[in-house]
């Protein structure tokens, strides 16, 4: 049922263990390892995807990786394969404390980089976390793309000035294709896929809740009357079936009953990184295709 690739993890990521190096590398690594997708597009957009030697079991792109190591996802990382492959750095997300101190332990010393990637902000931090291990060259590149990409998020800002936001319920996990809404996950505040809806035009109607996700139920759809639901689907899924389940939920849901569902398969919808400014893009495209005059302010 879960997108491994993008974790739901039911806590408060303020709580997490800080960012950065348990072990700073003496010199700059050459066999890097990225337990998660969004890493490795870091790690490939400053310079560094010929120094990566095993990435997460679901990491797609860029399509170099089909041919490097995989050490599982993020739920079932193989410690040992690992440690097998002799990596002079491994970077984490700073949620998962435990293979952060067993790998840095002294029996193993391994130098480990944790980095937060729920939030965009995380990510832009992360460009200069890891490209400061690489000297002054890498480090240059990694400020370049970090403002690259900063000024691509800034630009959907100056966009939507002065446009009503629309009320939008972001479906990152569900039971699919069971004719009702079931297990339903969503992104709470402190997702990047919150940000991403905000710099679209839209608003997060679960931004009440400050997780990167949370479970609702049919019901707390229905008292969020979102006007909008973007639901991340799994590519290949039977689309047509999936809003079916939406339909379950009648008129009651401004979204449903307008059938404003916009559905995204493409991975990095569910992948903070490099990418998102596309994912931003299709959903302000979406935005603007609907009709401004029947969006009615609750």
């Amino acid at each position: 049922m879960y997108r491994l690739c993008f974790p739901v993890l039911l806590l408060c990521y303020g709580c997490a263990p800080p960012a950065g190096p348990s072990a700073v590398p003496e010199t700059p690594p050459q066999r890097i390892i990225a337990t998660l997708p969004s890493i490795t597009e870091v790690l490939f957009d400053i310079g560094l995807g010929n120094r990566v030697i095993a990435v997460s079991d679901f990491t797609k792109y860029p399509p170099e990786t089909a041919t490097i190591e995989k050490i599982g996802g993020h739920y079932d990382i193989n410690r040992e394969k690992i440690i097998s492959l002799k990596p002079d750095l491994v970077i984490v997300p700073s949620e998962n404390l435990s293979l952060r101190r067993s790998l840095s332990a002294p029996a193993l010393s391994i130098p480990v980089l944790a980095v937060e990637h729920h939030t965009l902000t995380g990510v832009l931090d992360s460009y200069l976390l890891i490209g400061g291990l690489f000297g002054t060259d890498i480090l240059t590149a990694a400020q370049q793309k970090r403002q690259e990409l900063l000024d691509k998020l800034n630009e959907f800002e100056t966009q939507t000035q002065g446009k009503t936001p629309i009320r939008t319920l972001i479906a990152i996990d569900r039971s699919r294709g069971v004719g009702r809404i079931q297990n339903l996950f969503v992104a709470g505040a402190d997702s990047f896929l919150s940000e991403a809806a905000v710099r679209a035009g839209g608003e997060n109607a679960a931004a009440s809740v400050k997780l990167s996700a949370y479970q609702i139920s049919a019901e707390g759809v229905i008292h969020l009357a979102p006007e909008v639901i973007i639901d991340i689907q799994v590519d290949g899924m039977d689309t047509a079936q999936n809003l079916s389940d939406w339909r379950s939920l009648g008129n009651s849901v401004p979204a449903v009953r307008n059938n404003r569902i916009l559905v995204l398969t493409d991975d990095f919808a569910s992948i903070p990184g490099p990418r998102t400014p596309r994912l931003i893009e299709i959903i302000a495209q979406y935005y603007g295709s609907l009709n401004e005059e029947s969006l009615v302010p609750l």
